[in-house]
């Protein structure tokens, strides 16, 4: 008997232990946070999407151990949606790593790069293509990131071969018009939009892009007077100049002017005598949002005086999308008067898409002034860029050495889509140098 009562409180025991070590189990996998990570890509496709319930799923999961790369593709796409870029690229790559095989994470990690690092977005859409080469999203990222490196002929090939297979894909049409617009061809890039439009009529960017086709064009010629006004004396001017767009990048310059009386001028940027007759040429070269150079030469013929040259360099280097530095050299020759070199340098900061400031720094030095003696300038401008190639620019400027104040304007007012009102003034405190300009820029 008590052998057997020991037996029976021994099974008694073992049965409450295991009542209770399993009732522990259970609390603690009631405790345990779970992966609704098939929910969360449900919530995920809706418009609107509930952030804050995915983003609270997304973390129930990673506190489940769970590695699935959607977990962190999601997060890396809400944050590029919440505006910040460098969180999404990290989520992303994270993404990719957790399954260097799928092909979703490596889409939207190369869109992501796209704005600021587009050589890591090539590489990207690259090795997605080497194993689905007919991929459509990785072939349109790649033709984008060729229209951002201006590599256009690459970029018209990617949609050219897209359109063969399918000549309503409205991306690459939409692809094509831009194209058109970068190579300064208004009517072929307004076709292109207004295509897109009829297959699609609530398109976003075809809308963007026909708003922006007035803003483009490959020929101007600009139509000016001119009044100078000096201590001295008065002189009127009249000349045009004309801007040949020969390429995407490349644009030619002619121009002339003719004044009628040969007044000395003292400025910022040194000595100068108006000429009878200036007869510019130039060639500038534009890489947008990477580079430009400019080379040009002015005839500055006058009456009494020998004939006067001037051959100037210009280079700007973009640091940034929105800085820009940028210094040119002036050499002028022809006689001893004219003899002397300008050296200006500087930095442009773009604030918005209308607004730029940009601040100047000019070294002058001639041999009639003083034997080269130099005059050390800098120059402050504010600049609006507004639609239909509306401009206006105010600065003011200050040279320590001669104590001249130069106060300056311009402005570009659009009064049709082809034709627009040019207005420039000047105002040195020495000498009381003032100018105008005045005239019509026709554009097409």
């Amino acid at each position: 008997m008590l052998i057997r009562r020991r037996l029976s409180n021994t099974f008694g025991a073992t049965l409450v232990l295991a009542v209770v070590w399993s009732m522990g189990l259970v609390s603690i996998a009631a405790a345990q946070p779970r992966c609704e990570i098939d929910e969360a890509q449900r919530l995920f496709g809706q418009q609107p999407r509930p952030v804050a319930t995915i983003e609270r799923m997304l973390a129930a999961c990673l506190d489940a151990g769970s590695n699935d790369y959607r977990i962190f593709m999601f997060q890396g796409v809400m944050a590029r949606d919440a505006g910040n870029r460098e969180q999404a690229i990290e989520r992303l790559q994270k993404a990719r790593q957790a399954d260097p095989q799928a092909i979703n994470p490596a889409l939207e990690l190369g869109f992501t790069l796209e704005a600021a690092h587009g050589a890591e977005a090539r590489q990207v859409y690259e090795e997605i293509l080497k194993s689905e080469p007919a991929n459509r999203p990785a072939l349109l990222g790649l033709a984008r990131v060729a229209r951002g490196q201006n590599r256009i002929d690459e970029a018209r090939g990617i949609y050219q071969s897209l359109l063969a297979a399918n000549p309503n894909d409205t991306e690459a049409l939409n692809g094509m018009a831009w194209l058109a617009l970068a190579s300064r061809k208004r009517e072929p890039a307004r076709a292109g939009f207004e295509q897109v439009l009829a297959i699609e009529p609530l398109n976003e960017e075809a809308k963007i892009g026909l708003s922006k086709v007035e803003n483009v064009y490959r020929y101007s010629f600009d139509a000016d007077g001119a009044f100078v006004s000096t201590g001295s004396g008065n002189s009127w001017g009249f000349g045009g100049r004309g801007l040949i767009g020969v390429s995407p990048f490349d644009t030619l310059e002619v121009g002339w002017m003719h004044f009628t009386n040969e007044l000395q001028t003292l400025s910022a940027i040194g000595v100068s005598v108006l000429p009878s007759d200036d007869l510019r040429a130039g060639y500038h070269r534009l890489v947008p949002l990477s580079y430009s150079v400019s080379l040009t030469y002015d005839y500055r013929g006058h009456r009494a005086l020998p004939a006067e040259h001037w051959i100037e360099g210009g280079v700007a280097i973009y640091i940034t999308d929105y800085l820009r530095w940028f210094g040119g050299y002036r050499q002028a020759f022809g006689g001893f008067q004219y003899d002397g070199r300008l050296i200006r340098t500087g930095l442009s900061a773009s604030l918005s898409d209308s607004w730029e400031v940009s601040a100047t720094f000019f070294d002058a030095a001639q041999a009639i002034f003083n034997n080269y003696q130099q005059i050390l300038s800098w120059v402050f401008d504010v600049t609006y860029h507004g639609p239909r190639n509306t401009l206006v620019v105010a600065g003011v400027g200050y040279s320590p050495l001669i104590n001249n104040v130069d106060l300056h304007a311009r402005t570009i007012l659009p009064m049709t889509d082809r034709i627009a009102l040019q207005l420039i003034v000047a105002h040195n405190s020495i000498n009381y140098d003032t100018r105008a300009t005045f005239g019509l820029r026709f554009t097409w």
